[in-house]
Formats: structure tokens, C-alpha cells, sequence
């Protein structure tokens, strides 16, 4: 049976900063945006090594990642206006793993400069906050004391210090996953639609503290578990449903050939509104808008598979879509405003990969160029800008994320699926930013 694979988005990398006082700045309101972009374009450097992979940055500009350094493992960085420092693990060895830290990955941060990550030792790994004052381990709840897998990610954390993550431990395949998140210091494991589920996990955090992902739901075929979108409030859990075909039951397609609906909600906006994918009862994925209780069609490029990246709280929701192999290869671009639909051009070679959009509407990600190339693009007040492969070249970039004042973030290396969640931290790659004018 075939399961389609869910965009989340491609990633860079990079490092830096072992005083951190002199790493955190509060910087909370970021200039307007203006109209130029891509005539300047940065290589954040390395710690040492030959890979830097950029997670995420803030509206001041400010980005956090991974970076190789001289040792050969990868580290967490903070880059600011031009310099990339390396960030403090956690000291010392912990009980029952007599090893020192050796690596880590800062993976969010928030306009006032908290940052959100991984140390780890090479058997377990911690999630960890870095302020002002250093770094904290969150101790995240786990089972049994297993310990956490360098998989785990950090998603948001906001300027008073809110943290929501994905917990993975390191206990076997496929590994046990689950959302945390950190209000007042204080953790809260948010619960699966099933007591027994023990895979599952949260894209997205709005600044009411509502989060969307998936869980698994009550039906399965050939005893592989199906999953929903779904929405916590607090410490309740809605199932928001999947699309399927009139006279279905239970989402599920009749034998000899059955196949049942699944999804997941990748954003939720400040309003309250979520978006995401459903694969439908013919194995076909489409985008979802979830508002007051209903779930809606959002009706781009029907009957092929379309893909939600994230929604604005002017309601645009923007993904990418097109017929099989959509998912591996990329394709058409969208901007849904509402009302109607707007479809991006590519660079010229189609296979186009939508990996984030801002308040503004500027959409970033990566396309073939004529030659068949894959270029990081910019598409902003209706314009397609090629980003190019960065001062290092490269056989590939992409971009990953655009801030609030139109910068964009991205990364240059070797070939790559572009909807890859998270590069190799050691794959040669270098981390760029394209600054907004």
C-alpha cells in the first residue's frame, strides 16, 4: 500500500557563541520591509568544519543552527551581524551516562533572542534553553528515564520563554515520539487521540498557545495505525478529521483494494485557523483549511496531490502541488488568499518547492532552473527571483525561511530532496542569508 510523504520543510546549517551575555540581545521590533532582495547575498561560515545547516531566524535577523566544527561534530551556533558563535553545552556528565557533551543543535528562536535546542553526549541528548544567563537543561519528561535521541526538535519558543517540542527517544525503530511543551517553566506531555499511541508529534504553536500535528486514530490496515490532524487546547485534544468519499465508512475505501484517509495539520495562525494535508480514500493528498469547526477544500489544483506549508494571520495559506511523484520531485507553487489562487512560476524547469511564507505574503523555497539546476527563489508582490547557489556554489540551495522584514535564509550543497525535514548536520553544505533592502 502506498503512504504519501508530507513536506515539512528543507534545511541549512551553520555555528557559534560560548559568552552569553554577549550572545543574547533583546531585539523585538524588526524594520519595515522593502522592495530589494538578492543582489547581496551572505555565507554565514563554519565552526571549523565543512558543514553549517541554519535552522531558523528571528525578525532582528539573528539565525541559530548547527555547524561543524574542527572536531568533527556538529555544534550549536547563534550568527549576528556578520560573526557566528559557537553556544555552551551543558557541563559535566549526567547519571547513568558517565560521557561529556559533544555536540549540539540550537533549532528555534524568538524575537527576544531565547533559543530553544539539543546537547548531547553520544548516547543521549538534552533539550535545552539558552538565555542570558547560559544554558538550562528543560529535562523533558520521559519514559522510564529513556534517554532522548538527537532527533528531537524544538519548534517554537516564544518571547516569555514558552517552549513546544517533539520529544524522540532513543529506543528502538520506528522510535517513540511525543509533544512536550514548557508554559512558566513548568512541562506538560500533551496526550494522543489513543492511550496507546506512542508516535506522534506537533508541527506548530500559535501565540495563544494552541498547537496542531498529528496522532494516530483508532483504524488501521494490516495492523499500520492511520493518523489525523489534530489540535490541542491546553490539555485537550480535538480530532479535526480527513477527507474521504461519500458512503465511505470509517475513512476507509472498500476491499479488495482498501485504503483509508489520513493527514496532518502543519500551521496554525493567531486566529485560530489550521491548515494542513489529507490524503482522501483514492490515495490522493489535498489541502485543508480547518475554521469554525469545518474542515474545507481548499480546491488548488484539484485532483493532484497538494501540499500546505503554512498560513498567515491574513489567512494566505501557501504549499505546492502537482501529479505523482509531486512529493520527491516538487511542482507547482501556490498562494491561496481566501478567495482565489495564485500559482507561482518556477525558474524555468518546473519541480518547484514551497518551504515557507511570512505575514507579508512572500513565499520562499527552492525550483529547477531551464537547466536543471535547483535554485533557493523569492516570490514577493507577484516577482520570481532566482537566489542563485551562494559565493560557494554548490549543486543545489534552497530556501527555508523568510522573516517578518523579507530576509531570507537558506543553504547551498550537494543534491538533496528538498522536502527534506533536516539535512545531515555533516553533509558539506554552507549556510546563506539573503538580506532585504
Amino acid at each position: 500500500m502506498k503512504r504519501l510523504a508530507f513536506l515539512v520543510a528543507a534545511v541549512a546549517s551553520i555555528t557559534g557563541c560560548t559568552d552569553p551575555s554577549a550572545m543574547l540581545q533583546r531585539r523585538t521590533t524588526p524594520p519595515a520591509a522593502s522592495a530589494s532582495i538578492g543582489n547581496e547575498v551572505i555565507d554565514l561560515g563554519t565552526l571549523g568544519g565543512n558543514s553549517t545547516t541554519p535552522r531558523a531566524f528571528n525578525n532582528a535577523g539573528q539565525i541559530v543552527g548547527t555547524s561543524v566544527a574542527a572536531d568533527g561534530q556538529a555544534h550549536p551556533f547563534v550568527w549576528e551581524d556578520g560573526t557566528m558563535r559557537e553556544l555552551p553545552l551543558l557541563p559535566g556528565t549526567r547519571p547513568g551516562f558517565p560521557f561529556p557533551e559533544i555536540g549540539g543543535d540550537a533549532q528555534a528562536i524568538s524575537d527576544s533572542g531565547l533559543i530553544a535546542g539539543l546537547s548531547y553526549n553520544q548516547y543521549d541528548a538534552r533539550m535545552v534553553l539558552w538565555d542570558a544567563s547560559g544554558i538550562h537543561d528543560l529535562a523533558a519528561p520521559t519514559s522510564n528515564g529513556e534517554p532522548i535521541s538527537r532527533s528531537a526538535r524544538a519548534i517554537r519558543v516564544t518571547d516569555d520563554g514558552d517552549i513546544l517540542a517533539t520529544v524522540v527517544l532513543h529506543n528502538g525503530a520506528p522510535p517513540t515520539s511525543y509533544p512536550v511543551v514548557w508554559q512558566g517553566g513548568v512541562s506538560q506531555r500533551l496526550p494522543p487521540l489513543q492511550s496507546w499511541d506512542d508516535r506522534y508529534g506537533a508541527a506548530a504553536m500559535n501565540r495563544r498557545g494552541q498547537v496542531v500535528g498529528t496522532a494516530q486514530n483508532a483504524y488501521s490496515y494490516q495492523d499500520d495505525p492511520y493518523r489525523h490532524p489534530v489540535l490541542w487546547n491546553g490539555e485537550a485534544i480535538q480530532d479535526l478529521g480527513v477527507f474521504g468519499r461519500t458512503g465511505d465508512v470509517a475513512y476507509c475505501s472498500p476491499h479488495p483494494f482498501p485504503y483509508c484517509s489520513d493527514g496532518r495539520a502543519t500551521d496554525i495562525n493567531d486566529r485560530g485557523d489550521v491548515v494542513g494535508t489529507s490524503t482522501d480514500t483514492n490515495n490522493v493528498a489535498r489541502p485543508f483549511l480547518w475554521h469554525d469547526g469545518q474542515l474545507q477544500d481548499l480546491g488548488v489544483l484539484p485532483g493532484e496531490n497538494t501540499f500546505v506549508v503554512g498560513i498567515n494571520d491574513r489567512g494566505q495559506v501557501a504549499g505546492y502541488g502537482g501529479p505523482w511523484p509531486t512529493p520527491w520531485e516538487g511542482g507547482q507553487g501556490w498562494l491561496w488568499d481566501g478567495s482565489a489562487t495564485q500559482l507561482l512560476p518556477s525558474l524555468g524547469g518546473g519541480g518547484t518547492f514551497v518551504t515557507a511564507m511570512n505575514e507579508r505574503g512572500d513565499i520562499v523555497g527552492s525550483s529547477l532552473t531551464a537547466a536543471g539546476e535547483r535554485h533557493a527563489f523569492l516570490w514577493s508582490d507577484g516577482v520570481m527571483t532566482d537566489l542563485g547557489l551562494g559565493p560557494q556554489g554548490g549543486a543545489a540551495s534552497t530556501a527555508i525561511a523568510v522573516n517578518a522584514r523579507g530576509d531570507v535564509l537558506g543553504v547551498s550543497g550537494t543534491p538533496w530532496y528538498p522536502r527534506s525535514a533536516y539535512l545531515s548536520e555533516t553533509e558539506p553544505s554552507r549556510g546563506l542569508l539573503w538580506p532585504r533592502h
